[in-house]
């Protein structure tokens, strides 16, 4: 069974399988883990699961809550989607069951959005879309008030998730569905800006010594022009007008994240697309803009349950100019019977060779929670906030 961990602040943990029937006793191991663009997952491991109970499992709906301490603690609502178990004859039998070991594998609330499907949409916005989505699968959620309008959009053989993801991301727009709520955000803007600011500090040379939550263990960066995992180009994006003249639209004319110095672009691309106007072209621009991070970092610190995507991090005690602010990419939580653990990417496209000039708005809100009705996650109220 899972006990508090060895560090300052003991974790505090709730697993909740509506429907099934194993001992919460029996787990051993629990990861939960969110992303920009990608659903939230959970891993449930038992030691000794009933072989009758496996095939039951699937479906049913998973509630986690997690956390250093009571103000601090994250949900996760979600369902099981596959039960990986295994049964191994020479190692006998574990909590009197002859499948040693199971792991429940969980998927978030917008598991529901999988069904693939084909759908035009004619002259909408992407808070219309967000609307349309929300409304079909009772949640709620928030998204910038954005008003262009988009003349065309073809689902073809998508799931309503893939063609959120792949619309938003156009606008370079990022979506979480933590909860029965979709939140789309603009990664650049001050949306998270007044939400608590998770500080990852290196021990330095008292490294294991004096550990609390968000202490860094571990820290891979790539820092260059063109890496693995993101880039500092410019770009100038051509296009032709009605009259065959040609209109260019470039990056360098927008604001990077004012999280310190911006990162100077070594090259410039010139690319030629067809747009449907001017105000097309700028939209293509700004979304190429806000997917420049020449700067990423895996980072694997002792657990804390603050940082979420699009959240901020200060990366601190390096004595370097990579310490500063960084955007929270991917947060995973690992917590078993030792120890609780959460890894982290962060990007930027600064260093702190200067302050960053940070503006709050638009305003977070916080979303609700979510009710379970029929085996089904819903909003617990709505909330339609247009930013």
């Amino acid at each position: 069974m899972i006990r508090k961990d060895f560090f300052n602040e003991g974790v505090l943990l709730d697993v909740s399988v509506f429907g099934g029937n194993v001992s919460d006793s029996s787990i051993v191991a629990v990861e939960v883990s969110y992303a920009e663009d990608k659903h939230d997952m959970a891993i449930i491991t038992y030691a000794g699961f009933p072989a009758s109970s496996i095939t039951g499992y699937v479906g049913l709906p998973v509630y986690i809550s997690l956390g250093n301490n009571s103000a601090n603690k994250k949900a996760f609502y979600g369902y099981v989607a596959y039960v990986d178990a295994g049964a191994y004859s020479r190692m006998g039998s574990v909590n009197n069951s002859l499948i040693q070991e199971a792991k429940i594998v969980c998927m978030g609330t917008s598991y529901e959005m999988k069904t693939i499907g084909n759908t035009i949409y004619k002259n909408t916005t992407i808070s219309k879309l967000v609307k349309t989505l929300a409304k079909k699968y009772n949640a709620s959620y928030s998204v910038p008030n954005n008003d262009f309008v988009i003349p065309v959009i073809s689902q073809q053989n998508q799931s309503d998730w893939e063609l959120l993801v792949t619309e938003v991301n156009k606008f370079g727009y990022r979506v979480t569905a933590t909860s029965s709520h979709i939140n789309v955000y603009d990664p650049f803007s001050g949306y998270f800006h007044n939400q608590p600011i998770t500080e990852l500090e290196s021990p330095g040379r008292a490294a294991g010594k004096n550990r609390k939550p968000g202490s860094i263990l571990e820290f891979k960066g790539t820092f260059g022009d063109v890496t693995p995992y993101g880039n500092s180009h410019n770009y100038d994006i051509n296009t032709l007008d009605k009259r065959g003249k040609t209109i260019t639209s470039s990056t360098s004319a927008l604001a990077g994240t004012r999280l310190g110095k911006k990162v100077k672009n070594r090259f410039t691309h010139s690319i030629s697309t067809q747009s449907q106007s001017k105000a097309h072209l700028n939209q293509m621009t700004k979304g190429y803009k806000l997917n420049s991070f020449p700067y990423y970092a895996e980072v694997t610190v002792a657990g804390i349950s603050t940082p979420v995507p699009g959240s901020l991090v200060l990366v601190k005690n390096y004595d370097s100019r990579f310490d500063g602010y960084w955007i929270v990419e991917s947060v995973e939580h690992s917590i078993n019977t030792d120890h609780y653990i959460t890894k982290l990417c962060i990007k930027t496209d600064s260093t702190i060779d200067v302050a960053g000039t940070f503006i709050n708005e638009p305003q977070y809100k916080k979303p609700p929670k979510s009710n379970l009705i029929q085996a089904r996650w819903v909003t617990e109220k709505e909330m339609a906030y247009v930013y």
